[in-house]
Order: structure tokens, then C-alpha cells, then sequence
């Protein structure tokens, strides 16, 4: 009898993203509304459910209005090296093919909040890519969108979550528009953080992989004058706040810890052995 293989952290982002896909088209068949709160919950701890040794997040029992326009912190790492992002959730109108959400802005705030997130998470120390995730699904004979992704056939289900770098969906919302058809030029599947080859030069760690990725999939679209200051350095780097080692203990923040982070939610994950 074959033993069988227990599935990768890749697997499962995979899997998870084909599950979103089903879930907003089941709701959608009833006449539900999915807020990208409870999907966001639902898949990180689904994730972490299946890989409790290589992901944690941690959710402050309070609700604090994000300042720094995320939803959550995402910290990827692989034997202490790093890379921080900070993450906002936007879900597709699949009778519109909009992502209605994607200009939203606090009346109290001069800016819109995919400005704040840009601005708090390449100024802040460390700097941490800002991305946007999308949660997808829509009549696929009403548009077909193009495959980026350089190391999976294409299968469209993988993009019920979406991923892109931030400044590249601002330059499309700066000219005017929040159309499927217009993000889907620039958006991959998220397992592409996880799983991508394509943009590494090398088989290297997951913060490194991933921030190849960022880098790689984005380099022509964003203006240098913006993206000069992607450099990896300064994104991945050996070790991490010491918040994020007390979330890997299984430990509680405290609420003036939150309240220094600004976010309502952090995963960590930490791969653990990568197979080529």
C-alpha cells in the first residue's frame, strides 16, 4: 500500500483558493452577500487548521478601524529570514464584474485607503509590500481572463484568490476604473506567493521566492520612480519583531501591542521544508 503524500503548504493555498471560488457562487445561487471579513477568517483558519506548525494568526478580540488600510499582516518566512506584506481583501461583484469596494475612502480621511496602505507599508520599519488579495468567482462565459501565472496550467478556479501588488492596482484605479476585465491583467493566483518558480532565479526560501515574485510580476508595470525602493534587501531580512515569535509560541499580544501594529489580524507562516 502507497503512503499518501501529506499535502504542501502549495496544495492547500490551492485548494483553498478552488473553495472560495465554490463558496461565492454557492452564495450567490442563494441570494447571500459574503463580506471579505468572514472570508478572510474562513481561510485562515482553515489553513491553519491543516498546517498548525507552519501557520499562525492571531485575531485582536477587538475591533480597531485599520489605519493602515489592511486587513491583515502576513509575515512569510522560512529558517528566521522574513518578508512582511500588508494584506487588504476585495470581493468581486460577479453580476457587475466589478470590485465595487476598491476606491473605498473614509470620509474622515483625505485619502483613499489603497494610498494609506502604500504609504504605511513602504515608510514603515521594516517596509512591508503592500497587495491586495481578491475573493473571486463570476460566469467564466462571460470573461475569460488571461493566465499570468508562469508555473501552473491554467485553471481559472485558482483565482478565487486573487493576488496583486498594490501601486500596480492603483495605476489602474487612478485611470478611472475597478473592472474585472482591467485587474485581471494583473492579477495571479495567490498560491503565487507560496508556490511560485517562475520569477526565482534560484530554488530559494519562501520569503525569498515570494519576494521574486512580487518583484518579477510587477517590474514593468509599476514606474521606477515607485518601484525603487523594492529592492530585497530592505523587505527580506534575517528576523523578525519580536510580536511574531510570540504568535509562533502561541502567545497573546497585548492590546497596546495592537495598537502599535494597527491591524486586526496577523499570519505568520513559516515554511518548514521545501520540496523542488
Amino acid at each position: 500500500m502507497h503512503k499518501t503524500r501529506s499535502k504542501t503548504l502549495c496544495d492547500d493555498f490551492i485548494i483553498k483558493a478552488k473553495y472560495t471560488w465554490k463558496l461565492i457562487k454557492l452564495s450567490g445561487s442563494w441570494g447571500m452577500s459574503l463580506l471579505e471579513e468572514t472570508i478572510t477568517d474562513t481561510n485562515l483558519l482553515d489553513l491553519q487548521v491543516k498546517h498548525p506548525h507552519e501557520i499562525s494568526t492571531l485575531k485582536f478580540p477587538k475591533y480597531q478601524e485599520a489605519k493602515v488600510g489592511a486587513d491583515w499582516e502576513w509575515w512569510l518566512g522560512s529558517e528566521d529570514f522574513w518578508l512582511p506584506l500588508r494584506v487588504q481583501a476585495k470581493i468581486v461583484d460577479s453580476t457587475t464584474l466589478r470590485y465595487s469596494h476598491l476606491g473605498y475612502k473614509n470620509p474622515k480621511s483625505p485619502q483613499r485607503q489603497i494610498e494609506i496602505l502604500i504609504k504605511h507599508s513602504l515608510n514603515e520599519n521594516p517596509p512591508k509590500i503592500p497587495v491586495y488579495v481578491f475573493y473571486n468567482y463570476w460566469d467564466i462565459s462571460k470573461f475569460n481572463p488571461p493566465w499570468l501565472c508562469p508555473t501552473y496550467p491554467k485553471s481559472v478556479e485558482m483565482l478565487g484568490c486573487g493576488v496583486s501588488e498594490a501601486i500596480s492596482v492603483k495605476t489602474i484605479l487612478d485611470q478611472g476604473s475597478d473592472k474585472l476585465i482591467d485587474i485581471a491583467n494583473i492579477m495571479y493566483p495567490w498560491s503565487c506567493l507560496i508556490c511560485c518558480k517562475g520569477f526565482s532565479a534560484e530554488n530559494g526560501k519562501l520569503p525569498f521566492r515570494a519576494f521574486d515574485f512580487c518583484l518579477g510580476a510587477y517590474r514593468k508595470r509599476i514606474r521606477e520612480t515607485n518601484f525603487a525602493s523594492y529592492e530585497r534587501e530592505k523587505f527580506v531580512r534575517k528576523g523578525a519583531p519580536s510580536y511574531v515569535y510570540k504568535i509562533l509560541k502561541g502567545e497573546k499580544l497585548s492590546e497596546d501591542e495592537w495598537s502599535k501594529i494597527e491591524v486586526n489580524r496577523i499570519t505568520v507562516t513559516q515554511e518548514k521544508g521545501y520540496e523542488n
